[in-house]
């Protein structure tokens, strides 16, 4: 009966194309957020805020990025079933378990890129391409709605308790943390670090709008929180602007 009551409530709404439709959109995004994040590492000019956590624990531990990023995902994954079971789902297994494997597939080849076309535009260029390409992959997990990454549904957990606080700053607050305990266990920290410190929470929900709009309500999967989200941030700005 509980397995029942478990379906209806994370698949229940769900017709079986739509389930299709956000798996695929979940692997893509997933993909997409991983061949940033390789981006970041591989020119090393300092790695996204997450990243230099993972290269810490490499540089500690001797794990590998990607075996570094599965034990990462693991933990919290755990912390997120025990304690934001409301915003777990398939699209978070996926974003836990694939990301860490496509991480894995895509550094050594990025780093043989970069072997063979060295320079500092070309990692200047692997910098600027990794920061969009990572902020529109964690994009497309947020505003799917299919379950939010590991970390991403602690960060919204937060939310619940402090409805008033914006997505995009305690983004910037966890990144703070990642990099302060990647860099005190070794983890290289660079100008990839600032672009990515500064920038990822405000690039993600500049996405979310735009992918929601353009991608998943043409393919009949998108979300009304997205919108709430985007009217949200909207009247903040407003009354910021309104303040005397």
């Amino acid at each position: 009966m509980w397995l029942k009551r478990l379906y209806d409530d994370k698949l229940g709404g769900l017709t079986g194309r739509q389930l299709l439709l956000k798996v695929l959109v979940g692997f893509f995004g997933s993909a997409v957020t991983a061949l940033g994040v390789g981006l970041f590492i591989a020119s090393s000019l300092g790695s996204d805020p997450v990243s230099v956590w993972l290269d810490g624990l490499d540089h500690t531990f001797h794990f590998g990025i990607g075996t570094a990023s599965m034990i990462n995902n693991c933990t919290t994954l755990c912390i997120a079933l025990l304690f934001c079971f409301k915003y777990i789902n398939i699209g978070t297994v996926i974003s836990s378990v694939f990301f860490s494997q496509a991480l894995g597939w895509f550094h050594p080849l990025l780093q043989d890129f970069l072997a063979a076309h060295p320079g500092l535009v070309t990692q200047a260029g692997m910098i600027a391409v990794g920061m969009v390409l990572m902020a529109a992959g964690c994009a497309f997990t947020v505003s799917l709605r299919f379950g939010f990454s590991s970390t991403d549904s602690i960060l919204f957990r937060i939310l619940d308790f402090h409805p008033r606080w914006q997505y995009r700053y305690i983004k910037i607050c966890s990144d703070g943390v990642f990099i302060t305990a990647g860099f005190l266990l070794g983890g290289v920290i660079g100008v990839g670090t600032v672009v990515g410190f500064v920038l990822t929470g405000p690039a993600i929900s500049f996405f979310v709008p735009i992918i929601d709009r353009w991608l998943l309500r043409p393919l009949g999967i998108d979300d009304p929180h997205n919108q709430q989200m985007q009217k949200k941030a909207a009247q903040e700005e407003t009354d910021k602007v309104a303040a005397p």
